[in-house]
């Protein structure tokens, strides 16, 4: 899951109709709100409890700070909006905890947290199916949420959380360093961009990079999007087979070393070093006007604004290539969703705050407060929600429903790490993509 750092007021000032205020700046009073410590946590699992006439629900989150203040909100709208439960909300953020809790019987009826674990969950039988309490309600999952976002949370054909946050990745550009180099508009293809970060790339007189042209950082998009744009696919469209013989990733590698090799591996090496230590800090490059494209998230918008950055920048979609136009604005995908527990002992009104949370409109106030985007194209052109900065381009893209989603294998991780490994043997000159590639096709058919 992607990590905001971000601030729910400074967001919620640019909504015109709103609910409630969604939070305001982080104090003991929002943080002793979003901590849980393992006796609260069984204390709180007891869900035959009633608080009054209300019988209790039991929801963990998996957020802290002012990002719990915004769920706390979500929370208090459902809890007066009818008379039989009453959700008692805690932050719970530590995966394993989750795991333990949700094995056990001191787990909550509801949990928050992202379609990764939801498949993790599903595969270990630990959360209930999502799509036999709609079907025993006739309640239709697809006329609410995008097939993308319902997708990423099924396994065996079931849906198992109930999407209400999607995160994509587009391009970030500085508006001046493109400008400078002749330029008015941003690339529409890999090609454009390539031409486009050599002329933008600056170096002093020891050949140390001062400001870096190819998106290289964040290290994640460097390995996904920069993939993506090329066609290439670490895994087959069916989320089980692994390809990492896929011609297009070699193609977009070939492209990344080249200009590597152009400026010196061990100096790009460095600048990219020092960039993710800074990453979402005031000192982060594209912040300060030393990196000409950035592919990330929503949320970079509202860190610009939080650490006072005055860089002029724009946002479009992440390009294809000539060969492949129709890949613009292709990126990973993923939700943030809702679960019940197996054990869940109050599972009736789990169902019915689900159901509430991630399609009303105390939703669209914690998209707003969280800079996330919609699950449901009902939303999609809301005037809050494009009223929002740069969400007119994410929307765009998540119109494409081309977002690429993890695979639902189990050695997810073990796979993940090894493509690491081996993308740090080139970038650091070690080895060729092609060999690169190919050893990791033959540990790639160790993994299940």
């Amino acid at each position: 899951m992607m990590k905001r750092m971000l601030s729910c007021l400074m967001v919620m000032v640019m909504v015109i109709t709103m609910l409630t205020a969604c939070g305001g700046k982080k104090n003991s009073e929002a943080d002793t709100a979003a901590s849980v410590s393992e006796d609260t946590q069984k204390e709180s699992g007891d869900g035959d409890a009633a608080v009054g006439e209300k019988k209790k629900i039991v929801f963990w989150y998996s957020h802290k700070g002012d990002e719990a203040t915004c769920f706390e909100n979500a929370i208090k709208a459902y809890n007066e909006s009818q008379d039989k439960y009453e959700v008692e909300g805690l932050s719970a953020t530590d995966n394993q905890k989750i795991i333990v809790a949700i094995s056990g019987n001191e787990a909550p009826d509801v949990v928050e947290t992202s379609n990764q674990n939801i498949i993790t969950y599903a595969n270990s039988g630990l959360i209930d199916s999502i799509s036999d309490m709609a079907t025993a309600e006739n309640y239709s999952l697809t006329d609410q949420f995008s097939n993308q976002s319902l997708e990423a949370n099924t396994l065996n054909d079931k849906i198992y959380g109930m999407p209400y946050a999607a995160m994509i990745i587009q391009m970030f550009y500085n508006k001046d360093i493109l400008q400078e180099i002749g330029y008015t508009e941003p690339p529409k293809t890999m090609e454009e961009l390539y031409d486009m970060a050599v002329k933008a790339t600056e170096v002093d007189g020891n050949g140390t990079i001062t400001r870096l042209g190819y998106p290289l950082f964040p290290l994640a998009s460097a390995r996904q999007e920069l993939i993506y744009a090329f066609g290439g696919r670490w895994w087959s469209d069916d989320g089980k087979t692994l390809t990492p013989d896929n011609p297009g990733i070699a193609d977009s590698l070939n492209m990344n070393l080249k200009y590597r090799s152009q400026y010196g591996i061990e100096k790009v090496q460095e600048f990219v070093a020092t960039a993710n230590t800074n990453r979402y800090t005031e000192n982060d490059m594209f912040f300060a006007g030393k990196q000409l494209f950035r592919f990330d998230g929503t949320w970079l918008a509202a860190m610009i604004k939080n650490f006072n950055s005055d860089v002029n920048y724009g946002v479009a979609l992440i390009p294809g290539t000539k060969a492949h136009p129709e890949l613009q604005g292709t990126s990973r995908y993923e939700t943030n969703s809702l679960a019940i527990p197996v054990v869940s002992k109050e599972k009736e009104g789990a169902w019915d705050f689900i159901k509430f949370f991630t399609t009303s409109e105390a939703t669209k106030e914690l998209l707003i407060g969280m800079a996330n985007l919609p699950t449901q194209p009902s939303l999609y052109d809301d005037p809050d929600i494009l009223a929002q900065p740069n969400f007119d381009i994410f929307i765009e893209a998540l119109k494409k429903e081309n977002g690429i989603e993890y695979p639902k294998i189990a050695d997810l991780s073990k796979y993940t790490s090894l493509i690491e490994e081996h993308l740090d043997y080139l970038y650091n000159g070690m080895d060729t993509p092609e060999n690169v590639l190919k050893a990791l096709s033959e540990q790639a058919k160790l993994l299940q």
